[in-house]
C-alpha cells in the first residue's frame, strides 16, 4: 500500500551549526525492539493471524497468484502450530533477511494492490511466542529458517537447512502455540476471514464451524461494494465495518467530524487499498484527515442511493397496502429504515399520499364487511382468527391482507404462513369479508385500491396444520390454571415442553382415590416428590420429573406406575392414607426390592468419576490417548468401567450425566446411592501414575506439546523399569 507522506516544513530558529540527527543506540536497541514486539498489538492472536495472512495475500497479488487459495492451518492437540502457506515467488536468502531481520523494511510502498507497507507485520510472530520458523519455497530449493529471541533480546534468524523441492513457490510460516490457546486461534481464525472475498483453504477446522462465524445478518439493502444489515435490536447495535485489503476495521463514528449517527452501526463498507489510514498495528483505522475525507465522501454516496431504492421501492410497491407498509418502515421505530425518515417528504403512491400506515374505510361503509385478523393465540402456539372491532388494516412488512371468496374456510389456505412464521416471516394476515358484491365495491373506492390489489383467499392452496398431540391423543390445549380440578397426570411426552406452559406438562384425568397408587404434590405446577407443604426445596420444573422418569425408566430399568399429580388438598389427604405412596417412598421401596448393590455402585461411582473429570480432565485427555504402558492402560479400562452408558460402541457420557442431573434435582441421588463410596479413588490412582513416572513430574499440562512427546519418554522409562525389575 501506498504509504501516504505529509507535507512538512524545516524550521531552523536561528540554529547555524549542523542540527544533531535521530537515531536509536545499541544498547537501545532491544528496549525499542521489545516495544515494536509487546505493546504494538493488544490482541497478539489476532495480530498473528493477521499479518501473516495478509502478507500471503500480498505475495499472491505479486505473484498474479491472487485467485489461488492460500492455506491456513489452525493448531491442534496433536500438532500446536498455527501455519499461513502461501504460494507466492518465495523468497532469496538476502529476501529473507531483508524482510525479517530489519524493523520498517518493505518491499510494498509502492502499489496500493498490496496491504503491507510499515515493515512490521513480518515480525508480529515475536508479537506471541519467542520464535517462529520460515520455509521458504523459491526456485526449486526450499530454505527453512529460525527466527528466535537470543540472549540479547534484539533476535536472530538462523538458517536451519536448505534443500531441493519440487512443491511450487511461496512462503510457509509455522508458529509454535500454547495448549491453552488453541481454541481462541481457532475461533480467531474463523472470525478474521469472515470478510475475505477469497478465502484461504483452511485445515483443521470443519466447515460448519466457520460457517456459523461467516453468516451475515438479513441484509436489507445492498449496493457496490456496501451492505446495510437489519439491526439486531434497538440497544445493541454491530458498529459499522470499513472494509479494505479483506480486514474488517470497526468504524467509530464520533471520530469522524459531521458523519450522520444513521451510518455509525449496521453498515459493511469496501474501500480500496490505499484509501483509508490504518494504525501501526492495523487492528484500527486512523482517523486522519485524509480517512475522515474518504469515510464521508464514501457514505454521502451510499446515502444518495439508499434514498434512491427507498424510493424505488415505494414507487413499484405492488398495492396500496405494500407502498404503507414501506412507509411503516420509515416512522416506526422497529422499522428498517427507520433512521432514514429525515431523508423523505411528500411521499406519494399511484399518485396517491401516503402519511400514515394503515388503511381504514369510513363509517358509512362499515356495515358492509368483516375484517378478520389470523394471528397466534397470546396463550399457545395455535392459530387462531378473530373479529377486528375496529376495522383497521395496519400496514407491516410480516403482515398479509386477502379478501375472502372462500365462504369462511380461508383458514385452511392462510393459517399455515402464520404457524410457520419463522420461515415465511408472516405474523399477521387480515382477511376482509364482503356481505355483497356493492359493499366490495363502495369499501374500494372508499380506500382507493383497485380490487386488483389485494389477492383472494382462494388463490391459495389447501394447507392444513397438524399440531402436536398430547400423551392422552388429544391436541394440546390451554387450561385455567385456577380451575378446581386437581387431579392430573404427567405427560411423559413433554420432555421438550420448558418453554411452554406448565399445564402442557399435565394431562387432565382422574382417579380412584379409595383404590390408591402413587402421587406426587404439586404446587403452582411445580412438582414435590412427597407431600411437605414446609419443605420449599423439594420443589422441582415438572420437565426434571419427566426426564427423570424417562431416563431412568430406560436406562435403570425402573418401572413407574401412572403417576398422580394432586395439589394441596389432595396430596394431604394422600400423604395420610394406607393406599397411597409417595413418589419417593416408591423408588425407595423399588430399589430396595429389585436393584443389586452393583446398580447403586455404578451410580456412587459415576458421580465419583464427575467429581475427578472436573478436577483432571486435562490430564485425562492426554492420558486416553497414550498406548501400551501397562499401568496406564489399566488405568484407562478403570476410567471407562466407572462410565453408565455405551452408545454405538462408544461411552455415553451425555446421557450418563443427564441422568445423574435428574436424580440430583429431583432430590433423589441420596435415595439412590446415598453412603456408598467409589470402589476406586480415582484421583489417587492417577497420583501414583503421575509418581511412578518421572516424566510426569516435568510435565506442564498447558504447555506440553501433545501425547506423541509424553508417550515417547514414557516408552522410555518403562524400559527403564522392566530392565531394572528382571536384574537379578
Amino acid at each position: 500500500m501506498i504509504a501516504l507522506e505529509k507535507p512538512y516544513t524545516v524550521r531552523k530558529s536561528g540554529i547555524e551549526n549542523d542540527g544533531i540527527s535521530f537515531g536509536i543506540k545499541k544498547e537501545g536497541l532491544a528496549h525499542i525492539f521489545n516495544v515494536l514486539r509487546n505493546q504494538l498489538y493488544s490482541n497478539k492472536i489476532l495480530a498473528v493471524i493477521r499479518e501473516y495472512s495478509c502478507n500471503a495475500y500480498d505475495a499472491q497479488v505479486e505473484a498474479g497468484n491472487s485467485d489461488k487459495q492460500f492455506i491456513v492451518t489452525c493448531p491442534t492437540l496433536d500438532d500446536p502450530s498455527f501455519k499461513v502457506r502461501d504460494f507466492g515467488l518465495g523468497l532469496s536468502p538476502e529476501e529473507i533477511a531483508d524482510v525479517y531481520a530489519f524493523y520498517g523494511e518493505s518491499t510494498k510502498r509502492n502499489s496500493n494492490a498490496l496491504i503491507g507497507q510499515l515493515g512490521l507485520g513480518s515480525k508480529s510472530g515475536f508479537a506471541y511466542g519467542d520464535n517462529f520458523v520460515i520455509r521458504s519455497f523459491h526456485q526449486g530449493t526450499l530454505y527453512t529458517y529460525n527466527a528466535f529471541l537470543d540472549e540479547s533480546k534484539i533476535g536472530q534468524i538462523l538458517k536451519m537447512s536448505e534443500e531441493a523441492t519440487y512443491e511450487p513457490d511461496g512462503v510457509e510460516i509455522m508458529i509454535p502455540v500454547r495448549i491453552r490457546d488453541i481454541h481462541t486461534f481457532k475461533e480467531t481464525i474463523a472470525t478474521f476471514f469472515k470478510y475475505f472475498k477469497n478465502k484461504p483453504q483452511i485445515a483443521n477446522i470443519e466447515q460448519s464451524f466457520l460457517d456459523t462465524y461467516w453468516k451475515t445478518n438479513d441484509q436489507v439493502l445492498t449496493g457496490e461494494g456496501w451492505q446495510f444489515l437489519k439491526a439486531r435490536n434497538s440497544w445493541d447495535k454491530a458498529p459499522s465495518l470499513m472494509i479494505m485489503g479483506n480486514v474488517a476495521y470497526p468504524l467509530d463514528g464520533s471520530s469522524v467530524d459531521n458523519l450522520p449517527s444513521v451510518f455509525h452501526s449496521d453498515f459493511i463498507v469496501e474501500f480500496n487499498i490505499g484509501e483509508l489510514e490504518v494504525s501501526a498495528s492495523r487492528e484500527s483505522l486512523q482517523f486522519s484527515t485524509t480517512t475522515q475525507n474518504a469515510i464521508r465522501k464514501r457514505f454521502q454516496a451510499i446515502k444518495d442511493e439508499v434514498g434512491a431504492k427507498i424510493k424505488g421501492m415505494i414507487t413499484n410497491a405492488k398495492s396500496l397496502f405494500e407502498a404503507k407498509s414501506i412507509y411503516n418502515s420509515l416512522t416506526s421505530a422497529h422499522g428498517d429504515f427507520y433512521r432514514f425518515q429525515k431523508q423523505f417528504s411528500a411521499i406519494t403512491w399511484n399518485n396517491i399520499k401516503i402519511d400514515n400506515d394503515y388503511i381504514s374505510a369510513s363509517a358509512n361503509v362499515h356495515k358492509g364487511f368483516r375484517l378478520f385478523e389470523i394471528a397466534k393465540s397470546k396463550r399457545s402456539d395455535r392459530v387462531i382468527s378473530r373479529i377486528v372491532d375496529n376495522k383497521t388494516i395496519r400496514c407491516y412488512s410480516w403482515c398479509r391482507l386477502y379478501v375472502d371468496d372462500t365462504h369462511h374456510k380461508f383458514m385452511q389456505r392462510l393459517a399455515h404462513y402464520v404457524f410457520d412464521d419463522k420461515q415465511t416471516g408472516i405474523s399477521t394476515i387480515y382477511v376482509i369479508q364482503f356481505l355483497s358484491e356493492q359493499a366490495k365495491k363502495d369499501w374500494f373506492n372508499d380506500v382507493g385500491m383497485a380490487e386488483s390489489e389485494i389477492p383472494l383467499a382462494s388463490s391459495e392452496k389447501i394447507n392444513k396444520i397438524v399440531y402436536p398431540k398430547n400423551a392422552n391423543g388429544s391436541s394440546p390445549a390451554i387450561r385455567d390454571t385456577k380451575h378446581s380440578i386437581n387431579e392430573f397426570k404427567l405427560n411423559l411426552q413433554a420432555t421438550n415442553s420448558w418453554y411452554k406452559v406448565k399445564s402442557d406438562q399435565f394431562s387432565e384425568t382422574s382417579f380412584d382415590f379409595n383404590k390408591g397408587g402413587v402421587y406426587i404434590h404439586i404446587n403452582r405446577f411445580h412438582c414435590k416428590r412427597f407431600f411437605d407443604p414446609a419443605d420449599l426445596d423439594c420443589l422441582t420444573e415438572p420437565s426434571k420429573f419427566i426426564k427423570l422418569l424417562n431416563y431412568s425408566e430406560k436406562g435403570f430399568e425402573i418401572t413407574y406406575p401412572e403417576i398422580a399429580c394432586f395439589k394441596t388438598e389432595t396430596a394431604e389427604k394422600a400423604s395420610k392414607s394406607k393406599n397411597w405412596q409417595s413418589l419417593e417412598s416408591y423408588v425407595k421401596d423399588y430399589i430396595s426390592k429389585n436393584w443389586t448393590d452393583g446398580q447403586c455402585q455404578k451410580i456412587a461411582n459415576y458421580i465419583h468419576l464427575q467429581g475427578f473429570l472436573k478436577d483432571y480432565r486435562i490430564q485425562w485427555e492426554y492420558m486416553i490417548n497414550i498406548k501400551n504402558i501397562p499401568a496406564i492402560t489399566k488405568f484407562q479400562d478403570l476410567v471407562k468401567s466407572f462410565y453408565l452408558f455405551k452408545k454405538n460402541g462408544y461411552l455415553d457420557k451425555d446421557t450418563s450425566d443427564n441422568l445423574i442431573d435428574v436424580f440430583n434435582r429431583a432430590g433423589f441421588k441420596d435415595t439412590v446411592c446415598g453412603g456408598l463410596k467409589p470402589t476406586h479413588d480415582l484421583k489417587k490412582e492417577i497420583e501414583s501414575i503421575f509418581n511412578k513416572y518421572e516424566i510426569f513430574k516435568a510435565v506442564d499440562w498447558y504447555e506440553i506439546k501433545g501425547p506423541k512427546i509424553v508417550q515417547k519418554y514414557l516408552e522410555l522409562e518403562e524400559k527403564a523399569l522392566t530392565l531394572v525389575q528382571t536384574q537379578p
